[in-house]
Formats: C-alpha cells, sequence, structure tokens
C-alpha cells in the first residue's frame, strides 16, 4: 500500500471530524472507484459513531430518569431528556386516559405560549390520536389542522406554537398505552428514520420507566391510604373507648342518684366544650359554664335553637343549630314527651362524639323520670293528706300523725289557694304552685289545684303572684285565695273557696287572682250559682244598660258613683268629673227608665249589689 493510500486510510477511520474536500484533496492521486467506495465507508463510519453517541446518550437519560420517582417530575424530565436528544423546537408528552379515549399535555419543553399547558386533546382529534389508535409512530412535514379532525383548544394550541413538522411516537407498556411523546419543529422537513427509531427507542424505556413509577405512586398512595385508615380505626377504636368509659360514667352517675348538674359536668369534662341542660319549659337547668349560661337571652333560647328542639323531638338525634354559641343538641324524650334538652358549644363533633351527647341526653332523661317518679309518689302521699285534709274525712290526730310522717307541721294558721278554670293539666298546675313554695301543701281538687299555704300571707298580694306564675305559660284561670286559719278549721273555708270559684265565672270573673273575702256578700246572697247573680243584676240594669248601648250615655256609671257616695249629688260630680248639673240631668234619666221607687232604701240596696257585680264582670251583662 503506497504511502497516500494508507494516509488516506487513517484519516477515514480517524475519530474527529473531516470534511468532504480533506478527503478528496488526499484522494487527488486515485482513481474515482476507490475515492467513491472510501468516502461512502468514511460517511457510514460517522453514521455509526453518530448512533452509538445517541445510544449513550439515551443510555445515560434513562439511568437518570430510572432514580426519579414522583410521576410529575418524571414526566418532566422525559420530555427534557428527549428534547436533547432529538434537538426539535418543541417536545411535550400527553398522558393517556383509557377510560375517555383522551390525552392530556402533562409536560412540554420549548413552549412559546401558555396553551399547551395541560392542554386536552378529544377522541380521535389529529395526530395524538391516530398515534394512539395505530399504536405506531406518526409524523408528518407539514402539519396541517384541517388534514385531521381537530378541536378549537388543540387547533389554538397548535397555530399559537407555529408547529410544522411533528413527530408522535406512544409509550406503550405492558400492552397498554400511556401517552404519546412529540418532537416537533416550527419549521418544514421531514424526519429520518434513525430520529424516528432513535425517539421510539427512548420512548419504549421511558413508558417502562413511568410505568414503574405510576405502580409505586399507586403502591405509596395505598400505603398511605392503609396508613390512614389504620390510623383513623384506631382514633375512632379509641374514641369509642372513651365514649364507652363515659356511658359507663354516666350510668354511675344515675344509678348513684346524681342531677343533671353532675352530666353537664362531666360531659364538659370529657369533651372539652361547654355544655348546658335544658328543663321541659327549655329553661336553663344546668350549665357546665359562663359561656354556656350565656345561650339563654332573658330566660330564652335563640329562634334557632326552639326550632332545632322541635325537629329533634321526632328522632332524638343530634340536630345541628351553629347560632348563639350553642353548636347543636339533643332532646332528651320519653316516647312523645320531652324531658329536656342537652346543648354543646365549641368545635365540630365526629359522629362517636354526637352518639356520646345523645347517651348524655338519654342520662338526663332517665335522672328525669327517676325525679318525677319520686315525685309523684311524693305528691301522691301529701295530695292525699292533702285531700283529707281539706274535705275533714279523716279525724284531726290521725291527720296530725301522717302529717309529721311526712315532715309537715300543722300547727299554725294556713290559707287556701285555689286554681281552677287552666287549660294545663292539673300536674302541671301542682308542679307550678309546688315551685312557688316547697313547704305548701299541694293537691288535685275539684276541678283544679288547691295549696294550702302556711303562715297568714296577704290575699291579695297572694292572689297576685299565685295568678301571675301560672299565667307565665300564656294560658288563663281563676285563682281564688281564702281566709287564713287554724289547719282544723281549713275545711270549712275551702268549702267556700270551692263554691266561690265557681259563681265567679258566671258573673264574668274567669281570669283573675282574687281574695274571698272580696266577694263573699255575694257568695252568701247567691251561692255557687254565678249565673243567678248575673240574672239577678241584669234584671235590675237593664234599662239602664240598653239606654247606655244605645246613647252611648254613663247611667250605670253614674247610679255606681252616687250610691257609692251617699247619694250626693256633689261628690258623685266630683267622682265622675262632670258638672252637678249634669248628674242631676242623668239621675232623672234613672228615674224615668226605672222608675221613681228606685230611690227607696231597699231598692238602692238591691241596685247597689247589682252594679257592684256589673263592675266585677269582665264582660257586659
Amino acid at each position: 500500500m503506497s504511502a497516500d493510500l494508507r494516509a488516506l486510510t487513517e484519516m477515514i477511520i480517524a475519530d474527529h471530524p473531516v470534511s468532504e474536500g480533506e478527503l478528496r484533496s488526499a484522494a487527488r492521486g486515485l482513481d474515482a472507484e476507490t475515492t467513491s467506495v472510501l468516502m461512502d465507508a468514511r460517511a457510514r463510519l460517522d453514521r455509526l459513531r453518530a448512533r452509538d453517541r445517541e445510544l449513550s446518550v439515551l443510555m445515560s437519560s434513562l439511568r437518570e430518569l430510572a432514580e426519579v420517582r414522583d410521576l410529575q417530575p418524571l414526566l418532566q424530565k422525559l420530555v427534557d431528556r428527549a428534547h436533547e436528544l432529538m434537538g426539535t423546537d418543541l417536545t411535550y408528552l400527553s398522558e393517556y386516559d383509557e377510560g375517555t379515549d383522551e390525552l392530556f399535555v402533562r409536560a412540554n419543553r420549548g413552549a412559546l405560549s401558555a396553551n399547551m399547558r395541560e392542554l386536552r386533546v378529544p377522541a380521535g382529534v389529529g395526530l395524538a390520536s391516530q398515534v394512539v389508535r395505530t399504536r405506531a409512530p406518526q409524523w408528518t412535514a407539514a402539519y396541517d389542522v384541517g388534514s385531521f379532525p381537530h378541536d378549537s383548544e388543540v387547533t389554538a394550541a397548535v397555530r399559537a406554537e407555529q408547529m410544522r413538522s411533528i413527530l408522535g411516537v406512544p409509550l406503550i407498556a405492558s400492552e397498554r398505552v400511556l401517552g404519546v411523546l412529540f418532537a416537533a419543529d416550527r419549521s418544514t422537513h421531514g424526519f429520518s428514520t434513525e430520529q424516528i427509531a432513535l425517539l421510539t427507542a427512548f420512548a419504549n424505556q421511558g413508558a417502562v420507566i413511568l410505568q414503574t413509577a405510576r405502580l409505586l405512586a399507586a403502591e405509596r398512595e395505598a400505603a398511605a391510604r392503609a396508613e390512614a385508615a389504620s390510623a383513623e380505626a384506631e382514633r375512632r377504636a379509641a374514641a369509642m373507648e372513651a365514649s364507652a368509659s363515659l356511658h359507663e360514667q354516666l350510668t354511675r352517675l344515675v344509678l348513684a342518684g346524681e342531677g343533671s348538674d353532675a352530666i353537664a359536668r362531666v360531659l364538659a369534662d370529657a369533651l372539652e366544650r361547654p355544655v348546658a341542660i335544658a328543663d321541659r319549659e327549655l329553661g336553663a337547668l344546668a350549665t357546665s359554664d359562663e359561656e354556656a349560661a350565656a345561650w339563654w337571652t332573658d330566660g330564652r333560647l335563640s329562634s334557632g335553637a326552639l326550632a332545632a328542639v322541635e325537629t329533634g323531638r321526632g328522632t332524638a338525634r343530634w340536630v345541628d343549630v351553629g347560632e348563639g354559641g350553642v353548636l347543636g343538641l339533643v332532646a332528651a324524650m320519653a316516647g312523645r314527651t320531652l324531658l329536656g334538652v342537652l346543648l354543646v358549644g365549641g368545635e365540630p363533633l365526629d359522629e362517636v362524639q354526637r352518639r356520646t351527647i345523645e347517651r348524655g341526653a338519654q342520662s338526663h332523661a332517665l335522672v328525669t323520670m327517676r325525679s318525677d317518679a319520686v315525685a309523684d309518689a311524693e305528691e301522691r302521699v301529701r295530695g292525699e293528706l292533702v285531700a283529707d285534709l281539706v274535705s275533714g274525712r279523716d279525724d284531726w290526730a290521725s291527720l296530725r300523725r301522717r302529717a309529721q310522717q311526712r315532715g309537715v307541721d300543722l300547727t299554725g294558721f294556713w290559707t287556701p289557694v285555689l286554681a281552677v278554670g287552666w287549660e294545663q293539666q292539673r300536674w302541671s298546675l301542682a308542679r307550678a304552685l309546688s315551685g312557688l313554695d316547697p313547704r305548701w301543701l299541694v293537691a288535685q281538687h275539684d276541678a283544679g289545684v288547691i295549696a294550702l299555704v302556711p303562715g297568714e300571707p296577704d290575699p291579695h298580694d297572694l292572689a297576685r303572684r299565685v295568678h301571675g306564675r301560672l299565667a307565665e305559660a300564656g294560658d288563663r284561670g281563676l285563682v281564688v285565695v281564702g281566709g287564713t286559719h287554724p289547719a282544723e278549721q281549713v275545711p270549712g273555708e275551702v268549702v267556700d273557696v270551692t263554691a266561690l270559684s265557681r259563681m265567679l265565672p258566671g258573673v264574668g270573673v274567669a281570669d283573675a287572682g282574687v281574695a274571698a273575702r272580696d266577694y263573699a256578700p255575694y257568695l252568701a246572697l247567691f251561692g255557687a250559682n254565678g249565673q243567678r247573680a248575673r240574672t239577678f243584676a241584669r234584671g235590675l240594669l237593664a234599662p239602664l244598660l240598653d239606654w247606655d248601648a244605645a246613647h252611648r250615655s254613663d247611667l250605670v256609671a253614674t247610679l255606681d258613683a252616687y250610691l257609692a257616695q251617699n247619694a250626693s249629688i256633689t261628690r258623685s260630680a266630683e267622682v265622675l268629673f262632670v258638672h252637678a248639673n249634669t248628674v242631676k240631668q242623668r239621675l232623672e234619666r234613672i228615674t224615668e227608665l226605672l222608675g221613681p221607687q228606685w230611690r227607696r232604701p231597699e231598692q238602692q240596696f238591691r241596685l247597689g249589689i247589682a252594679v257592684q257585680l256589673h263592675r266585677m264582670s269582665e264582660t257586659d251583662m
């Protein structure tokens, strides 16, 4: 081999760039055929060396990608390495959703606009869908939106990026298409076989890494869910154990005879939040602290809490409130009867804590029922004692002995108070009267409830106080307070009070608190028949009442003043705030209507009673 040929051969196999001009200059002395063979050999060697470098870069990239565990960073690195490998203007990766047959751009490199971020490619649209359908590389040297089924968002993204030459290869692992990897240029050109093969090889290996990362992510997510579920199960188990322990504590409180104050205190300590218990009338019965006590304004709960109570009546379960500091409440029920309400504040409760509150409400219901049973038994025994005392059926020595056994001292003076005509049930009236003073002896009597009040109270003040207390519930009725007597004389006074309670509604006194002594004369005259008294008064005053109604005058009032002022015209005028001549004219009219006999002493006595009956009546007779 000549020295020139050896030099040319060494130049061809050299591992550094050699231009075609240098080769042809070195082969100047050789024939054309030999030169052509040597030139082809050099070109093939350059391609092989380029292929080797590409594969080295590919393997290096894959090793780097295999170390990435988080899914989104892995997708971005896949795109970054493909971008470096292909050297195109734009590289991006679309993830495939088998359920919807859609693709979503998850990562890109080289994008000019924001249109590529999270771009959704609908099923059957663009080059991407062809790659998924054929499961093979697809490319175009001059992408035309009109040559593919298109979508407005996809079209806007392609135009914004000015894409022309596009190559897309599928990411396939375990026979499943995971997505499509794209390399695109903004100029028109074709893609060589080597470029397609290189991106395909990268995509094939990248798909395996991507699938592995997905599996690892799914495993981590499942592990996290399992850990969270385990932690939640442990938390619920602990909460249920604490709830069971609290329920046992509440049960012990009930069995030990503790009241609602203890229940509210134990629940507040266990749940670390304010707790309150309301009674049947929704008044504050027990509060754990000042915050719970503030849930009542002027003795009433908020409208939202009241509405929640009505909702809870039917279920005895937790009801949200979220108003006035009250988080929620549970109605304490016995069948369809409301025994109270348990209210809770603070932060939201979980399901176990709500069940705990419901158990607390049940405990309050048990305490209330136990208290009611004791009170009912006591009321029954005391009621029997009071019934025998006011009726006089038993001998005095026996009554005194029975009273002493109940802790009641019958010595001293007693005043009977009778409540009748109220819409409340009699047991409710009895509870209300007992609540005024525990020393009172209360029992159902006749059509109402009677209370024997110890001491010597002012009858008018006592009548007003009892009537006001019973009327707080919006009810109307009659309260009659008798005279004060020793216990032995109470039966006789009760007879008069009972008779008066029957007579007064007949003359129109049905909603008032009265002292029996004020009406004793009428009782003596008419007995318990109020209608007879009403008829008597109407019979005497009818002409005057009819005249007053027809002429809007005041003849009855004038007669009342005239009789009260001992037939003095001057004093009557002063009382009526009119001129004396006006009184004279009215008296003349009365004479015309009643006749001159009305001025006789006996007739004036009768008219005076009639006028008094008329005045105390609530309605016109």
